[in-house]
């Protein structure tokens, strides 16, 4: 719609429709005017007619011969004037019509047959933009028409008209967002930015089944009136993908005394090929005080979720192990088979964009309890529970390999867990069946899987190469987990393992078998 101000009483039925008609108006008294000429020429026609059979009959008898002022005669040049008239007239006739032509800002942007078609095209390609951003369109300059005479080839059809009218530039008054008072992206209303919030954060959970409890951003969110051509609206596809992508950014590092390109690269979420690219000069021999250029694709806007997730669990059964004289030596027996359990557990997520930085407990309900499995084995006095650090081998080895640093102190610290010497590559399977816990990047751990298997028992494999699956997927025992690499605070390929009893780490040599 036009931005000034229409007049109720003259609305598109009233002054449109009296323009209209003074138009006609004057195109009948024109019509009229040019039928009285007709008729003057036909009338002299006719006169002439008469006139010229006379003459020719008064030559044929001989009462009239030519001469001189014959020429000059009024009969003889009414009579060749209107015929150039007439002949001129319908070829003029045949080759031009009455149209009108359409300008905007003065320049002529079509020819069409009428007015009232003309305005039909503009009327409906403006309620197909109107419906299209769910807003009004408006024109910054009126449409004005003329009433012509045009050739016929000149006149174009309805199709031609709305191509010229799409051309123009039509507005509409729309809303900027702005993330920390820079300009993102223009939408066509404050509710359209505020649906594309709701599908960011959408976007952003992991699972469809999470419900949202509090959403908090990083940047200051703002929306201003702006007006802004209709082509220039970005949809809301486009927006949401302009929001989940990132921009490259330019930073300066201070080298520290000890860094070395790993650490640094590692500290800043950058690869160490990054920093050979952008700093040409460097190498390996870093000073303290040595600046570093770094780039890096830092996100557009920073969102932090809270959500709950409720999912079923399964809960792993027990192997109790109990002697049995009338068992050979090393032998076991399977005196009762064990029943997996089911669990219904809530879980507190808190992400920063995509990636879970915190993850809780809310509450647990046991919908079935584990049976567990009996097994006998003979000359063994000693009835033990393996899930709870007997050392009864109830876990498998996650790969093949020789240890290479134990559980322990090692270096002045505690190596909480055992490295298998396994190639790069290797697979990684689930030491028993359980649920996953997590499966991501986890600082110096690198990749890293945490698998609970319930009762209190969870394991850990960390420096992955790669990752085969996700948070809150069921796994069997021995189910590939990923695979070896170095990834995270590694010298080499090797595969951390660890075994942790209700929060706190032990030897993994008293689980497995």
């Amino acid at each position: 719609m036009e931005p000034q101000e229409r007049n109720p009483f003259l609305s598109f039925s009233g002054r449109q429709l009296f323009n209209i008609r003074k138009q006609g108006e004057l195109f009948q008294k024109v019509f009229i005017w040019w039928k009285e000429r007709l008729q003057w020429m036909k009338e002299d026609l006719e006169h002439s007619r008469a006139a010229l059979c006379g003459l020719v009959g008064d030559l044929r008898t001989g009462k009239k011969g030519f001469h001189r002022d014959f020429w000059k005669s009024p009969f003889f040049c009414t009579a060749v004037i209107t015929g150039f008239v007439i002949i001129g007239a319908n070829f003029y006739l045949s080759q031009n019509q009455s149209a009108c032509a359409a300008y905007y800002n003065g320049e002529r942007i079509a020819v069409v047959e009428s007015r009232q078609d003309a305005e039909k095209v503009r009327s409906g390609l403006e309620r197909e933009l109107e419906d299209a951003v769910g807003q009004d369109v408006y024109l910054p300059a009126p449409l004005s028409y003329k009433i012509c005479m045009s050739s016929r080839q000149k006149v174009k059809p309805a199709a031609y008209y709305k191509a010229s009218l799409q051309e123009l530039p039509w507005m509409v008054k729309a809303v900027e967002m702005c993330i920390d008072g820079k300009p993102a992206f223009s939408l066509a209303t404050r509710q359209q930015g505020e649906e594309l919030l709701l599908s960011l954060q959408k976007a952003m959970l992991g699972s469809s089944e999470e419900k949202i409890e509090k959403v908090d951003y990083q940047e200051e969110i703002t929306f201003k009136e702006r007006q802004i051509a209709v082509k220039d609206l970005p949809s809301l596809d486009e927006a949401l993908k302009f929001l989940m992508g990132g921009e490259s950014r330019q930073k300066t590092y201070v080298v520290q005394e000890g860094d070395n390109l790993w650490e640094i690269a590692r500290k800043n979420d950058v690869l160490v090929d990054d920093l050979y690219q952008a700093n040409s000069d460097l190498s390996e021999d870093l000073k303290p005080g040595q600046e570093l250029k770094l780039t890096s694709i830092e996100p557009r806007l920073n969102i932090t979720i809270t959500s709950v997730l409720s999912s079923n669990e399964v809960l792993p059964f027990d192997v109790q192990t109990k002697s049995d004289s009338a068992l050979g030596w090393g032998k076991t027996k399977v005196v009762k088979d064990g029943e997996n359990g089911e669990a219904n557990v809530v879980y507190r997520l808190v992400r920063q964009n995509q990636q879970v930085v915190e993850r809780s407990e809310v509450e647990r309900q046991v919908v079935k309890a584990p049976v567990d499995k009996i097994v006998a084995k003979g000359t063994n006095s000693v009835t033990i529970v393996a899930s709870r650090g007997s050392g009864g081998g109830v876990l498998r080895w996650p790969a093949g390999g020789g240890i290479t640093s134990g559980y322990g102190p090692r270096g002045g610290g505690f190596h909480s867990g055992i490295d298998i010497g396994a190639g790069y590559g290797t697979a990684v399977g689930a030491a028993a069946a359980g649920r996953i816990a997590s499966a991501g990047w986890q600082g110096n751990y690198g990749n890293c899987v945490l698998v609970s298997h319930g009762n209190g028992l969870s394991t850990r494999y960390a420096h992955l190469s790669q990752i085969n699956v996700s948070t809150g997927q069921s796994v069997q025992s021995g189910q590939l987990l990923g695979r070896v690499g170095q990834t995270g605070r590694a010298t080499g390929p090797h595969l951390h393992f660890e075994v942790i009893v209700n929060g706190s780490t032990t030897n993994p040599l008293n689980y497995l078998r």
